[in-house]
């Protein structure tokens, strides 16, 4: 996978998070337009008529007060971005899924995570419950990717050395992951500060988990 492809996948595997963000999180709207913003620049990754479509319901939910509409302008920009990435790889849909969206939308989840950290540090008054589970879906996530590269799912042609590299960094992201998650059940202000700082090291890793392994594979 082209490294532009790659950041085009993470991204719009961004939008469920936003969505998520906006009903369970509640940050103010500065947030969704800050990670709007970047997810925006899908169209300047792979420009095309598709993809300038795909971001124009995103850019109009920023004009919408009501947060009902939302889950139906990011669901289409969500499938009109995600058909764009269909014709771009030409696989079948189980391919498509195990060898590249399931490892990439991991570290879309940990960047989500680090974003909604970094806004709480903002706005203390955003609700740390569903940044706690972002946290534990990222776990599971990791977790999951372990026996689907050991048993060969993905990266079957992978150097034993280099699977055993990423098989360690998927367990690391798990371990970071669930560091902050438990570090968001601190009380004080400083439980997010660290897991915010571990949320940077798990995303540093599963990049690197991920992208050794798209990249060998």
């Amino acid at each position: 996978m082209e490294l532009n492809l790659f950041v085009y996948v993470l991204l719009i595997y961004c939008i469920p998070y936003l969505l998520y963000s906006n009903f369970r999180i509640q940050p103010r709207k500065g947030f969704s337009i800050l990670f709007i913003s970047i997810i925006s620049s899908v169209a300047i990754l792979k420009f095309s008529i598709l993809s300038l479509i795909g971001i124009l319901p995103l850019i109009l939910s920023l004009f919408i007060d009501n947060k009902q509409y939302y889950k139906y302008l990011y669901g289409m920009s969500f499938i009109i971005l995600n058909y764009q990435l269909m014709i771009e790889l030409d696989l079948s849909f189980f391919n498509l899924v195990l060898s590249n969206i399931f490892p990439v939308s991991l570290i879309s989840g940990v960047f989500s995570s680090m974003m909604i950290g970094h806004w709480f540090l903002v706005d203390p008054t955003i609700s740390k419950q569903g940044m706690k589970r972002i946290a534990l879906f990222c776990t599971l996530q990791s977790l999951t990717m372990i026996p689907i590269v050991f048993l060969e799912f993905i990266g079957e042609d992978i150097d034993d050395l280099f699977k055993n590299v990423i098989l360690f960094l998927y367990l690391s992201t798990s371990i970071l992951s669930f560091a902050s998650f438990k570090s968001l059940g601190e009380k004080s202000y400083t439980g997010v500060m660290a897991s915010t700082g571990l949320s940077y090291l798990s995303l540093i890793v599963s990049l690197g988990a991920s992208g050794g392994l798209l990249l060998l594979a």
